[in-house]
């Protein structure tokens, strides 16, 4: 892994707000820290993954609240130190008011064009703060897009990424700016 940072502003369009958040690679690491806004809501987050692309841990800061957010190295989750045994052996953290963790497993998959990979994440919901299992599925289709899916919720969209694999447009929600 190539040490470095990558920084990424988006537009979000449903809710409008916005979002910036800087990447942090190193030799043993990733880490990701922004700031995402939504109508009076200012929420900052902060994301550590090892070397392999496996979530560590997530802090997430609002007026809300704050939460800690933990992942052994057995899978075992926990949320503000209690355990959330529903999330257990997920490998990934979606916090559900940014697209920046969606870059976790397009990195941490590594697929090549036309494969597709089926993963479960323990998802952040910003709506009741809890953290619970949610499945995604994301199937390469070129260099620049993913065809992501929440078969869950009945979801399937086009994803377009950039080289660092941030998402750059996230059809009715998210686009980068500039």
């Amino acid at each position: 892994m190539i040490a470095g940072s990558h920084v990424v502003m988006w537009i979000a369009h449903q809710p409008p707000g916005n979002d910036a958040c800087r990447f942090a690679l190193t030799t043993r690491s990733l880490l990701i820290e922004g700031s995402s806004r939504s109508g009076d809501m200012a929420t900052r987050y902060r994301v550590r993954a090892d070397q392999s692309g496996i979530t560590r841990r997530a802090r997430i800061v609002s007026r809300a609240g704050e939460h800690l957010i933990e992942r052994d190295k057995a899978g075992q989750w926990t949320l503000d130190g209690q355990d959330v045994p529903a999330v257990a052996g997920a490998v990934d953290i979606d916090l559900g008011f940014t697209p920046a963790t969606n870059t976790l497993p397009i990195r941490r998959l590594g697929l090549a064009i036309g494969e597709a990979a089926d993963v479960i994440l323990a998802w952040f919901d910003p709506a009741d703060r809890r953290l619970k299992p949610l499945r995604q599925r994301y199937r390469r289709l070129d260099t620049d897009h993913f065809r992501y899916g929440s078969p869950d919720h009945g979801f399937e969209t086009d994803l377009t990424v950039d080289h660092f694999g941030a998402v750059t447009h996230y059809p009715g929600y998210w686009d980068a700016a500039g």
